[in-house]
């Protein structure tokens, strides 16, 4: 087995080769030029790279351009190279109450603070993509397994819907309306990826009627008691969830109201370039812009909102080549992970490779020494962005490198120009530079 790191400058794209399967996790570029190339060019080594792979999926560990954007050209631009069985997703489509963790990463994509700003909102531009060929996804949240071989250890969905209760609460008490429009959005992105995942698809070739997710108990139930969350019991807190409930319910129990309902009416209301348009002529409102306005002083919690459903996973079985990969998952929740805290998921004590979260930013840093790895790999090119600050802050942690520098590590960076513990050369003891290269092989 073998890990071949392609330099996407600010971005992640990995590929976990081994003779029966191969997995790419990531693909996406934050920078239109990487390296003096155009980014295009840069896509179309690597995509050229994947077609000598015969049997290959794909994880993403979360929506941000420089996780997907290498995806979206592939399947626009190269769809005779697109080869992938099925491509893995983190879960934040199973469940009815997940069309809120859903509306705040809408809202966090709109934002004019959004770290990596793009033309189009993420999570539409993919749903086109995946729809147009019809891919077969798989969700995975913590616990899942899948390849046979690999464990994910978040994102954890109870976690996530604490923290999702929290920033919508703080939201919808001076914006119902618009919130509620935006939870009515979410809940049809939500079932629009639920259908392409594999057991719908397996239920649809075998012609039976499909029906719109409806709640069981009621437009009350479809987001859980928060209690189950907080262990406390706030009255106020219940109001706002069920007020959202009640209007957003209302618009779900319409279509529902049919359990008829044709696979051609489903692919007409479910159609992403209609779903996007309905987004867009929300956002076009002045209540919206309000909300915009008071999600914009909150900011920070909505980007760092981004990264608490990232993925990440390790190989089920200890052994000589563990791996692990962490995405863009935080600090906090990498400690937790660390420390096994629902007793579910034990890390292993030592690591063949680590691939370190956010690029090894200063905001994502972790310390890994616990774990004696042999080989991590930081995918840290230039971040070039108007603020000097913004850029700063997305420059690798000076942790990895230097007088903190864990021993007998090598370290597999992009680009040692962005990093703050170099300096007249690089720090470390054993590294490699991808850059100028596309690619090294770990």
């Amino acid at each position: 087995m073998r890990i071949r790191m392609y330099n996407v400058g600010f971005g992640d794209c990995f590929c976990i080769r081994d003779r029966k399967s191969s997995l790419l996790v990531d693909f996406g570029a934050a920078n239109s030029k990487i390296e003096g190339r155009p980014r295009r060019e840069v896509f179309d080594v690597i995509i050229s790279d994947l077609t000598t792979i015969r049997k290959k999926n794909l994880l993403l560990t979360h929506f941000h351009p420089d996780h997907v954007s290498g995806l979206l050209y592939m399947m626009r631009y190269r769809r005779d190279a697109y080869e992938f069985e099925k491509i893995y997703l983190p879960d934040v489509f199973s469940g009815p109450e997940m069309k809120y963790t859903l509306a705040l990463l809408l809202l966090a994509d709109v934002t004019k603070k959004a770290s990596l700003p793009g033309r189009r909102v993420s999570l539409f531009a993919l749903a086109e993509a995946l729809c147009a060929r019809r891919v077969k996804i798989d969700l995975l949240s913590r616990g899942s397994e899948f390849e046979g071989k690999y464990t994910a250890l978040w994102p954890d969905l109870s976690e996530v819907s604490r923290e999702t209760e929290e920033v919508f609460n703080s939201l919808i008490e001076n914006h119902e309306n618009a919130m509620t429009e935006l939870v009515n959005i979410a809940e049809e992105v939500r079932e629009l990826f639920l259908s392409m995942t594999e057991e719908t698809l397996e239920a649809e070739e075998k012609s039976e009627p499909l029906s719109v997710p409806e709640d069981t108990d009621g437009p009350e139930s479809s987001l859980k008691d928060p209690r189950e969350y907080s262990g406390e019991n706030e009255e106020y807190t219940q109001e706002k969830l069920v007020l959202a409930n009640e209007d957003a319910g209302a618009a779900i129990e319409d279509t529902a109201e049919d359990p008829e309902e044709t696979e051609k009416e489903r692919v007409r209301r479910l159609n992403p370039e209609k779903l996007e348009k309905k987004f867009r002529e929300l956002q076009a409102t002045e209540e919206f812009q309000a909300l915009l306005e008071s999600a914009e002083k909150q900011g920070h919690s909505l980007r760092q909102f981004r990264h608490k459903i990232s993925l990440a996973f390790q190989n089920t079985i200890d052994g000589e080549l563990n791996l692990l990969f962490t995405g863009d998952v935080q600090p906090q929740y990498m400690k937790m992970i660390a420390e096994n805290y629902d007793g579910k998921i034990q890390l292993h004590e030592h690591y063949w490779c680590i691939k370190v979260p956010h690029h090894g930013t200063e905001s994502h840093f972790f310390d890994f020494s616990g774990f004696s790895p042999e080989n991590m790999m930081i995918p840290n090119g230039a971040y070039y962005d108007n603020s000097k600050k913004k850029s700063k802050n997305q420059r690798t942690s000076m942790q990895y490198g230097g007088l903190f520098y864990i021993n007998d590590a090598h370290m597999y960076c992009s680009n040692c120009d962005c990093c703050d513990s170099y300096e007249n050369g690089c720090s470390c003891r054993e590294y490699d530079v991808i850059s100028p290269s596309y690619y090294k092989d770990i």
